[in-house]
């Protein structure tokens, strides 16, 4: 009796683990709110290289607010500053970026205003300091990979994974 109750414990735990394990497909398996897929900064730093145009919307990370700025990032690590506010005493802006959450994914828009370029000095180092360079951006020094695209942040909306996690 004991044996045959060990037994048919045994069944229904191994039942379920394989029921489980059949229902999560590899469709099924959350994968990230932000598709490995999705264009990265340097795509649109070579799409400027070679079309002329570098896109105004983008889906991104964000990471901190600096001053007037708020710093998204992708999935390379590269960064995009946004300024969501004209100075200091802008409370307009604040209230626009307050929702921000360090580290959830956000489609961004804005109007591309210039770039941070990183020169170098004689010895052929890189600076610590950057130089704000405005339009039109000169394609060698924006295709950099130290430079970092400055926008005027237009509108952003979080993104929201549909799937259930457990």
């Amino acid at each position: 009796m004991n044996n045959r109750y060990l037994q048919s414990i045994l069944m229904m735990i191994l039942l379920a683990i394989a029921t489980n394990l059949s229902a999560q497909t590899k469709d099924e398996k959350y994968t990230h709110s932000i598709s490995l897929s999705e264009k990265r900064i340097i795509d649109g730093k070579n799409e400027f290289k070679t079309k002329g145009q570098f896109p105004v919307d983008w889906k991104l990370y964000f990471k901190t607010k600096e001053g007037d700025f708020a710093v998204f990032y992708d999935w390379n690590g590269h960064e995009m500053h946004f300024r969501f506010r004209r100075n200091k005493f802008d409370e307009d802006g604040d209230y626009f970026a307050r929702d921000l959450i360090a580290g959830n994914p956000y489609q961004v828009k804005g109007e591309w205003i210039g770039y941070y370029y990183y020169p170098q000095d004689s010895r052929g180092k890189r600076k610590a300091t950057y130089e704000f360079k405005k339009l039109p951006a000169n394609a060698n020094e924006f295709t950099d990979p130290n430079s970092v695209p400055v926008f005027k942040l237009l509108g952003y909306t979080e993104m929201i994974s549909e799937q259930i996690l457990y």
